[in-house]
């Protein structure tokens, strides 16, 4: 995890310089912002085992559901595309399957952006019998790697220092240049791509051309155990040297395609937790990102924010990429992973559609949000997430910190998600971001809040950032060990904050021994307001489940609001939340975990608190209130003069879960929302699906009531 915290602040410093790369650009790919995607992989039916692809009947479904562009593999096991040096199937003949897509889609309006196959393995067939000289050799005069991959032939590994390298490069400058495509997508620009073990070739190319940059040979024993330090070590620099002949690579083919087309370079970075561990330099080279994990609903939400926030695009999987490529049966699911992936910025591409070619039942739950889109195009366009709460992301958990009690855990990702998911629960405009956004001053300006759970490591220069965010009136929220640690992952004596917290950790007192439960978090311990004026009135002798905590002492110009007491008097025995000022801002650290623990049970009541404390900390009232049941998930988007506020229902306990098919979602009763805007700068309030809604005019708000909302709601408001 060390290793992760280090690629991070590296991370942090080379976006800015993507930042000034890309986004002008960005503007250039605009129609990517209502792309609305249909992924057709060529791995599995209707390519394998049987050729059963129909591009005209495809593209006429995908007309009948506001498709506007398709995402057309044309390499999966086999080629799809001809005037290659690759295979196509034995049962395409001459068919061109790229040229039947574009044929058909473009007089339909349709985009085609081609897949192309990165580094991905081929039909064993392929790399062990027409071009076997592109295999990679897992042993001195061996073969590939061998194992399947869904229906029909195996595959094999391939290799970058084989001819391989340049039967790909002509590969995509033939797609590039002789095809009508307005994008072009790779696989990944991941080295030892399905490569197993030690991940070491020992092609020629391998062998030779790192003996030449290195004057070292590559080690090879029967046995790993036979393995020497110093043959390890050499395999590492043999890794290191193998990454950068893959960045010289990709730099060519963006030379490539930039030279034919000004299209988007779009990339699968898989999730979230891929960007902190990416080379920068893969990031600077692409224009867009798609995920190949949608996760939940929350982690979906949590996941788009903050790649927008970066200023990119990004495209996350709708539905499950699953064995059961014939059918679609996800429903619900998949309507409203589509809208939750719109309100927050998101361009949604369904994983496994072709299925609906013949499945007329099921397209509803795709055509509906897509023909919604569709109406709305050039408003989405345009829209940005309005910047209000910014949770900072973190995955860093130091040796020894991250802790486990039950079910539930205490660590840097419970704690950013949990955090994230009180501010979405509490209908409160939240935004998750990296770290990077610390070291920018100004986009920092851009947030009223910013939320550290756990954030065990910020540099001196994000520290200084922060005094100056909070000096000049933001509000900061920490909690547990946020800048307790070095970059190293060892525990320092103090806060690296603690001009702004006020407190410094000391060690556990004696007499809380007892209270450590065996499996190690707090047993009969809570938090229990300190009855002043700070926190709201209605905690008072109100007792919070403590969960895993920083023992601490308050300094100068902190105020204990809240004391960890013991169940058996409410006996205090130490600060456990403490509200301070700094400049003009205010912050509140938080000594227990409270987020994790909610992330782990969902105990509303600490979903209360964490909403109190925001708005304790809070510069300035958000645009707008929600009251409605946690279900309904909301987000607020702006351009120019217009705000989209979004609704989404996700009616249940039902957050947390992934890859849930649902058959009913039932109806969020009696919405009220309370935009605060002054009602005379208001032109208009519109719903985007027609729904009937009561409006009426405050002195300084407008509160807006719902009777209904099904699965999706937008209430637009265009400011004179």
């Amino acid at each position: 995890m060390i290793v992760k915290n280090r690629r991070c602040t590296d991370l942090s410093f080379l976006i800015l310089v993507f930042l000034i790369h890309s986004i002008s650009g960005l503007a250039q790919y605009e129609w990517l912002n209502t792309a609305r995607i249909f992924l057709i992989d060529a791995y599995q039916p209707p390519f394998a085992p049987k050729l059963e692809f129909d591009a005209e009947r495809l593209a006429r479904t995908m007309q009948d559901m506001h498709v506007n562009v398709v995402r057309m593999s044309t390499m999966g096991k086999y080629a799809t595309v001809q005037g290659i040096r690759f295979p196509v199937h034995p049962e395409q003949g001459h068919r061109d399957l790229l040229a039947e897509m574009i044929a058909a889609s473009k007089p339909r309006g349709i985009k085609v952006i081609p897949y192309i196959s990165t580094g991905h393995k081929l039909a064993w067939s392929t790399v062990t019998e027409k071009y076997p000289d592109y295999a990679q050799r897992t042993k001195p005069g061996g073969g590939p790697q061998r194992d399947h991959m869904h229906v029909g032939e195996d595959m094999g590994t391939v290799c970058w220092n084989t001819s391989y390298r340049q039967a790909y490069l002509d590969y995509v400058a033939h797609i590039v240049r002789d095809y009508d495509i307005s994008g072009i997508y790779f696989d990944t620009w991941r080295p030892f791509y399905f490569w197993q073990g030690k991940q070491v070739c020992y092609c020629d190319g391998c062998t030779n051309g790192f003996n030449k940059a290195t004057g070292l040979n590559l080690p090879y024993h029967e046995k790993d155990a036979d393995y020497t330090e110093n043959d390890l070590k050499t395999i590492d620099k043999y890794r290191a040297w193998y990454r950068e002949e893959l960045i010289s690579i990709m730099n060519k083919v963006r030379e490539i395609v930039k030279a034919n087309k000004n299209i988007p370079l779009i990339y699968n970075i898989n999730d979230p937790n891929k960007i902190l561990h990416e080379d920068p330099r893969v990031i600077a080279a692409m224009d867009a990102f798609l995920y190949e994990r949608g996760e939940s609903i929350l982690e979906r939400a949590e996941g788009v924010s903050l790649v927008k926030t970066l200023g990119m695009q990004v495209m996350p999987y709708i539905g499950g990429y699953d064995n059961w490529p014939r059918v679609t049966d996800n429903q619900f699911d998949m309507e409203q992973q589509i809208y939750t992936t719109m309100m927050f910025g998101g361009i949604p591409i369904i994983s496994q559609p072709y299925p609906y070619v013949l499945d007329t039942t099921n397209r509803r739950f795709v055509a509906e949000p897509f023909k919604l889109m569709n109406a709305n195009e050039k408003l989405l366009a345009g829209l940005k997430n309005e910047p209000y709460v910014a949770v900072v992301y973190s995955l860093f958990n130091p040796a020894g910190h991250a802790k486990v009690n039950w079910w539930w855990e205490a660590n840097a990702r419970s704690a950013t998600l949990g955090a994230f998911a009180a501010c979405l629960y509490n209908h409160i405009q939240v935004t998750s971001a990296l770290t990077f956004i610390l070291d920018d001053p100004k986009k920092l300006s851009q947030f009223k809040i910013v939320y550290l759970a756990d954030n065990v490591f910020l540099s001196d220069n994000q520290v200084t950032n922060l005094k100056e965010f909070v000096a000049n009136g933001g509000g900061l929220i920490a909690s547990y060990a946020t800048s307790l640690y070095d970059k190293d992952g060892k525990r320092n004596t103090s806060f690296a904050l603690a001009d702004l917290l006020k407190v410094q950790p000391i060690d556990m007192p004696g007499e809380l021994n007892s209270y450590q439960a065996m499996l190690g978090g707090p047993n009969d311990l809570y938090l229990l307001s300190n009855n002043k004026k700070s926190l709201n009135p209605k905690w008072n002798n109100r007792l919070v489940p403590l969960w895993f905590y920083e023992p601490v002492k308050v300094e100068n110009g902190g105020e204990v609001v809240m004391n960890i007491v013991t169940g058996d008097g409410n006996r205090p025995v130490l600060p456990g939340v403490i509200l301070s000022h700094y400049g003009k801002g205010k912050v509140i650290y938080s000594a227990s975990s409270i987020e994790s623990l909610f992330q782990g049970n969902g105990n509303p009541v600490l979903k209360e608190l964490i909403a109190d404390l925001i708005s304790i900390v809070a510069p300035a009232s958000p645009t707008y209130t929600v009251k409605a049941p946690s279900a309904l998930v909301a987000n607020m988007a702006y351009s120019g003069n217009q705000y989209l506020l979004h609704l989404t229902n996700w009616t249940g306990n039902k957050f947390e879960k992934k890859q849930v098919m649902e058959d009913y979602i039932a109806p969020v009763e009696n919405i009220q929302i309370e935009l605060n805007f002054p009602p005379a700068n208001i032109a208009s309030v519109r719903t985007l699906n027609g729904s009937p809604f009561r409006l009426r005019k405050k002195p300084k708000s407008v509160e807006v009531i719902l009777p209904k909302v099904g699965v999706y709601e937008g209430v637009l408001v265009t400011m004179k």
